[in-house]
């Protein structure tokens, strides 16, 4: 077997070695090739909108025509409309399918400060404006500099007629060590060790060298124009109010996630609430037909009144079905606002709220609420950290209105070798020699500017004066709109409890009223559709109760964020919360299950037949009311 050899010596090694390293980065992958081609792919994913259809998840079930078709045909004689009945009594009382876990209040707001990701966000916002406060102070951070430089320079004499052509070379070498030192006060300074040696030949035969040393030390600070403390650690204070309204702006972040969770918290006590009220409505309706039944199949009682039952009991499945998806979507709301990485985000687990809603009153302090609100409020704080802002670049731009006026100065000290290339003779010279021999060297002077109308300048102070009378505007505008959050949150929770009052009355007196007409129907004083109306004001005025109580909860939650607080026993350290991992890794969510919700169960596709009487047997009377 022959190998090539690819033969690069000598002229052809030039020329190879450049196309040797082109070959190498064509055939190196570029980070910036795999970001266009995500680019292209996202691209080609748009610019049509798809149709929603079986490849994408929906397929296509039984018609209307065709359920009411059912429905008609059980419908013909009597035991068909209880077998409808049976249907609707199972519809009534399916459950969504999977665990339940009791989560608490307390629990809702650890779990969303732990893992909300909006919240693992925005706590980055502190860190990035805490780089840029090093970034600042960095500037006045000292540096090594070092310049080495060799080179030859070939020297040539054309001939004369009394001598002839002459040519020489000379060798140099400089090396120059130095710290620089950024002052505070806007100047620098800077120290230098200057080595050099020098070797002069010529054809002739003769040469020369040297060597020297010149250590020195060289200043330059503004009088004027960038002078001074102020001007140059305003960019410093600068970034630190940047800081602190990064902080603000992420703990009023965290502030209204933690009130979102609240809220989705005592919509999900709603939901739950109602749902148990429609369960109740649902069971006394379906007492009060099969009563109702019964008493016409004994002779005594009109048929018309089973008829309107059997439309109040399918009007009453609808409601309930309504409440069991209300559910289902505020328990979905909750867990995706505390993120859960357990929870699923379908129905496979329920979240059931085991905090009990505070039914009380409050005396309020207007006066000592809105002192407390202008005190706490991050955002108005954050709006006090730009003022601090613009008020340093109102300064920092006078400044720059004065003439640039700067003070050079430069001391150094000489040290040689003319006999020979000695650095280190060349450094004793300079401490051993004399002031004839080796005298130090120093340089003064000013330098100036000044700009002829200085508009620029000028420019940039009045906005920045412009800039801070907005920022003092839109401090006083915030504290007015806080003042008024406070006032209207402090109005809606009296109203509120006012409305709880009347909720209670309010379910008195539908109990009181439903069992007059229960009594009055069973007389033969009423009519079905009296008792209907009954039962549907006691559903009416229980919902309405129940959604009067987590309002409360949620205008005591507002109260408490108008103020910039929480309600509860502890405060929140949200510094220590963050969390990289929940923003690097990618969350799974827990498979969904393998059936629908709605069907039946597979360990209950058989169920053992039960007597549908028997379980209405121990329903209760009259539905349970909340008296809490």
């Amino acid at each position: 077997m022959i190998t090539p050899q690819l033969d690069i010596s000598g002229s052809r090694l030039h020329r190879a070695f450049p196309l040797l390293v082109l070959t190498g980065l064509v055939g190196c992958a570029s980070p910036l090739d795999t970001d266009h081609d995500d680019v292209r792919t996202i691209q080609e994913q748009l610019g049509t909108i798809h149709v929603l259809d079986e490849d994408r998840g929906l397929t296509g079930g039984k018609t209307l025509k065709s359920l009411i078709n059912e429905i008609n045909d059980n419908d013909i004689e009597a035991k068909d409309r209880l077998a409808l009945e049976s249907r609707l009594a199972r519809i009534a009382v399916l459950a969504k399918i999977g665990e339940s876990m009791d989560i608490t209040l307390l629990e809702t707001r650890r779990q969303t400060l732990q893992n909300n990701l909006s919240i693992q966000a925005v706590l980055l916002d502190p860190a990035i404006a805490k780089q840029a406060v090093r970034l600042q102070q960095s500037k006045f951070e000292s540096t090594f500099d070092l310049s080495v430089t060799q080179s030859r320079t070939v020297i040539s004499i054309p001939p004369t007629q009394a001598s002839p052509e002459q040519t020489g070379e000379a060798d140099q070498f400089i090396a120059v060590p130095s710290v620089n030192v950024p002052l505070r006060s806007g100047g620098n300074l800077s120290v230098d060790w200057t080595t050099s040696t020098g070797l002069q030949s010529s054809s002739g035969g003769g040469s020369t060298s040297n060597a020297a040393v010149r250590p020195g030390v060289s200043i330059t600070q503004p009088i004027l124009r960038n002078a001074g403390y102020d001007y140059n650690e305003s960019s410093i204070v600068i970034a630190q109010a940047g800081e602190a309204r990064a902080e603000a702006a992420t703990q009023y972040s965290i502030l209204s996630t933690l009130l979102q969770a609240e809220t989705a918290y005592w919509n999900l006590y709603r939901a739950a609430e109602i749902l148990k009220v429609q369960k109740d409505i649902f069971d006394y309706t379906k007492k009060t037909l099969d009563d109702t039944r019964t008493q016409v199949n004994a002779g005594y009682g009109s048929i018309s009144s089973v008829y309107n039952f059997e439309v109040t009991l399918s009007n009453s499945v609808s409601r309930l079905l309504s409440a069991e998806d209300a559910l289902a979507i505020a328990v979905r709301s909750l867990k995706s606002t505390i993120q859960d990485p357990e929870l699923s985000l379908d129905g496979s687990v329920a979240i059931v709220p085991s905090t009990k809603p505070v039914l009380r009153t409050f005396d309020f302090n207007k006066t000592l609420l809105v002192d407390a609100a202008v005190r706490n409020r991050a955002d108005l704080l954050g709006l006090e950290a730009a003022q601090i802002e613009r008020t340093i670049e109102v300064l920092a731009a006078k400044n720059q209105l004065l003439p640039e006026l700067d003070f050079i100065g430069r001391y150094n000290l000489n040290g040689f070798d003319a006999t020979g290339r000695s650095l280190p003779t060349a450094r004793r010279d300079i401490f051993n020699g004399t002031a004839i021999t080796n005298p130090s060297g120093f340089s003064i002077g000013v330098t100036a500017s000044v700009p002829l109308g200085n508009e620029a300048a000028n420019a940039n102070y009045q906005s920045a004066l412009f800039s801070r009378l907005q920022a003092i505007a839109n401090t006083r505008q915030r504290e007015v709109m806080i003042a008024t959050e406070v006032l209207d949150a402090i109005d809606n929770l009296q109203f509120g409890w006012q409305q709880i009052l009347v909720a209670r009355y309010e379910v008195a007196a539908a109990n009181r009223n439903l069992e007059a007409m229960k009594t009055l129907f069973q007389m033969g004083e009423r009519t079905s559709t009296d008792l209907a109306n009954a039962i549907n004001l006691l559903a009416l005025a229980r919902i309405n109760s129940v959604s009067q109580d987590s309002s409360y909860q949620i205008a005591l939650a507002n109260l408490a964020a108008a103020t910039g607080c929480l309600l509860g026993h502890a405060g929140v350290e949200w510094r220590d919360t963050s969390r990289l991992d929940l923003l690097e890794n990618p969350q799974a969510l827990s498979p969904p299950l393998p059936y629908d919700v709605a069907d039946v169960p597979p360990a209950e596709a058989n169920p053992k037949k039960t007597d549908p009487e028997s379980s209405d047997a121990s329903t209760p009377a009259t539905p349970a009311t909340n008296d809490d």
